[in-house]
């Protein structure tokens, strides 16, 4: 290192002091010639111009009045001119007396006096001369050589103001070019002493400014080891010094960024690890390895609140590998860890001298660790604290970093919310299996119940059929309608029976679709003659409609059927009497469409899309006791949905329903019409 010159700032302080003091004198110099110019400036203009132009003036007037007075007397013309001058020579007068301080000016202004007032004097004494008068031109002669003198005067006083323009203009030239000549000689100095100091101040500072600047290019490439020679003056020493100070600050934070990317790949490690599994024990396991392999730890603990309490660790990391038996701790209340969670705080130091914020038994238990520094990190799920972080490694290692507590409490954090999803997993999963067995347990029973309930109602129903035969005997009417009742309520109860049936094999997954080609238009047919009876009684118009040709689907016929019997006997049993319902078989978009449309009900428009669930019923339907299960929709959706086709139910309340089902063309059909 070269010993470092004098201050730059000394030398251009003494510089530039004389510098300013130059350049103070030269605008001292140029004000002074200015003031001196703008003073000769002022006599000039607030002085000798307006004496000069009041004398003109004077000499105007005067001269106004003489020729007024002469042509008055002569040719007996109007005295207007004359009166004009009369009236306005006074203000010129004692304009010029206000302007004149020289005393020769106040004795030529007093000359003027004199003479304009002896010649209006005289002009009032021969203005009422007759006509006739013999003396009347001597007179306009005299009041002649009167003016005559009088312009004398003026023009006297005239040449003594342009004498004095004249003298104040040389003044005005004189010290505009002193003035200029003293600022142009000030300024050649301030420009040599100015030059003297550049390459002065050049020469001191672009050598070492030079090198600095290479060392500092060599730097930003990336030659990390390289630093300013210290030299030159006292500022650009100065400067080097902090250049390297900040290399060196910039090597020790390139280290300490490398060592956070590492933190942070470590964190992430952990955080991956513990995601990829949902059981409590392995994400226990699986936080504490990443934590004990990516971080300089010689021991990583987990402990978890068990019971309201927190004591010995349930998993142990230790030296490269999990240990069968964790460190004992005595336990100590949830309430310890939970106050430093709801704070998001940590507690770290040297297991010997525990800050007296730690808990006793904690503290002692620290104490026991012997030469180490510890961290304890909280983690937990929301606002409840799930268990903490216990860290180890020698006193020789040094403390804690922010980075490491950093890296510690992300994987705390991502800690508590995997053991939070392992936990509600295996509830879920415990859930689930819950909800099978009693599923499995109401499809047996429904299955059950409805093969136990079909018996008896068989027997019923045959019983019924003997009667009405009059097997028993002879039947009179009120008997008879009694026996219709039974009949008519035992054919509900099979039908919902049948529903039943249905609904438990779909749940159950018995429900086999066995598909071949059918023609949709043929069951639709036949399903309206099997509902056509009961429309007649209502007399209700029921209208079917279809393609000529056969509309062929991969279906099963027992299905499809049932569910177009299914929408028909809805229609039929929702519509007034003298309704209107209509069956619609049609071909569209390669799907075959069976749209059945009725003039009943309605539905409400609040309660369409409940029209999904099983067992639901519309409420006006249950308000007019229209008899019903709820479960037909339900069947004919699964139905449809085990053809792969399409469900769409439209409604108006007090207007009507629409049901469209939509199932795929039979692909071998389309084969058979193209060849």
């Amino acid at each position: 290192m070269r010993e470092c010159t004098n201050s730059v700032a000394g030398l251009l302080r003494r510089t530039f002091a004389t510098l300013i003091a130059l350049v103070l004198l030269s605008g001292a110099i140029a004000v002074g010639e200015s003031q001196r110019h703008q003073a000769a400036l002022d006599r000039l203009t607030e002085h000798t111009v307006p004496l000069r132009l009041n004398n003109l003036q004077l000499r105007s007037t005067m001269g106004d009045a003489t020729r007024g007075l002469r042509n008055h007397m002569l040719y007996k013309a109007p005295k207007t001119l004359y009166d004009q001058a009369r009236q306005q020579h006074a203000q010129y007068l004692q304009a010029m007396w206000r302007y004149a301080d020289a005393p020769a000016e106040r004795v030529a202004v007093g000359r003027h006096q004199e003479l304009t007032r002896a010649w209006f004097a005289y002009a009032e004494k021969v203005d009422d001369t007759p006509p006739t008068d013999p003396r009347l031109r001597q007179y306009a002669e005299n009041s002649r050589l009167g003016y005559e003198r009088i312009l004398g005067a003026i023009d006297a006083l005239e040449g003594r103001l342009d004498r004095e323009t004249d003298d104040l203009e040389d003044q005005v030239r004189r010290e505009q070019f002193w003035s200029r000549l003293a600022v142009i000689l000030v300024n050649l100095i301030v420009a040599v002493l100015a030059v003297f100091t550049s390459v002065r101040t050049y020469r001191a500072l672009v050598g070492p400014l030079q090198k600095m600047a290479r060392t500092v290019r060599r730097l930003a490439a990336g030659r990390r080891d390289e630093r300013v020679v210290i030299e030159g003056p006292t500022e650009i020493c100065a400067l080097g010094t902090a250049i390297n100070n900040m290399a060196d600050e910039g090597g020790r934070l390139r280290r300490a960024e490398a060592e956070r990317v590492r933190l942070m790949g470590t964190a992430h490690d952990a955080v991956v690890r513990i995601r990829e599994t949902l059981d409590t024990e392995a994400v226990v396991r699986e936080a504490a390895a990443a934590l004990g392999s990516g971080l300089p730890a010689d021991t990583v603990c987990i402990h978890l609140v068990q019971d309201g309490t927190i004591g010995p660790a349930t998993v142990e990391w230790h030296n490269g590998a999990l240990v069968s038996e964790p460190k004992q701790f005595e336990p100590v209340p949830a309430e310890v860890v939970h106050r430093l969670y709801r704070r998001r705080l940590t507690s770290y130091g040297h297991a010997q001298s525990p800050p007296a914020s730690v808990n006793s038994v904690v503290a002692e238990g620290l104490r026991r660790l012997g030469d180490v520094n510890y961290l304890v990190v909280p983690f937990g799920s929301g606002d409840q604290a799930l268990g903490a972080l216990l860290l180890l490694r020698s006193a020789r290692q040094g403390p804690w970093t922010a980075s490491e507590i950093e890296t510690v409490s992300t994987v705390g954090a991502d800690l508590g919310r995997g053991l939070e999803h392992a936990r509600l997993y295996n509830r879920e999963r415990q859930l689930v299996e819950e909800l099978r067995t009693l599923d499995a347990a109401k499809t047996d029973f429904m299955s059950t119940v409805s093969h136990e309930l079909r018996s008896p109602l068989t027997s019923i129903a045959g019983y019924v059929e003997l009667l009405r035969d009059e097997d028993g005997g002879a039947v009179n009417p009120a008997q008879d309608r009694m026996l219709d009742a039974i009949e008519r309520n035992t054919t509900r109860l099979r039908i919902l029976i049948e529903d039943l049936l249905t609904l438990s094999r779909i749940e159950a997954g018995a429900f086999r679709t066995v598909r071949q080609p059918v023609d949709l238009g043929e069951i639709a047919v036949a399903a309206a003659d099997s509902v056509r009876p009961t429309a007649a009684k209502k007399e209700i118009d029921l209208r079917v409609s279809h393609p000529d040709g056969p509309v062929v689907v991969d279906g099963d016929v027992n299905q499809l059927d049932r569910a177009v019997v299914n929408l028909l006997s809805n229609a039929v049993k929702f519509t007034p009497e003298g309704g209107r319902v209509g069956l619609e078989v049609r071909v569209e978009d390669g799907h075959a469409a069976v749209a059945v449309s009725d003039s009943g009900i309605g539905i409400p428009a609040a309660e369409v899309q409940r029209m999904n669930e099983r067992f639901f019923r519309a409420s006006n339907a249950t308000a007019r006791s229209i008899p019903g299960t709820g479960l037909g929709l339900s069947i004919v959706r699964s139905i449809i949905a085990n053809h792969s086709g399409t469900f769409a139910l439209e409604s108006v309340e007090d207007e009507g329903t629409t049901v469209t089902l939509r199932v795929p063309i039979s692909e071998r059909d389309d084969d058979a019409e193209q060849d």
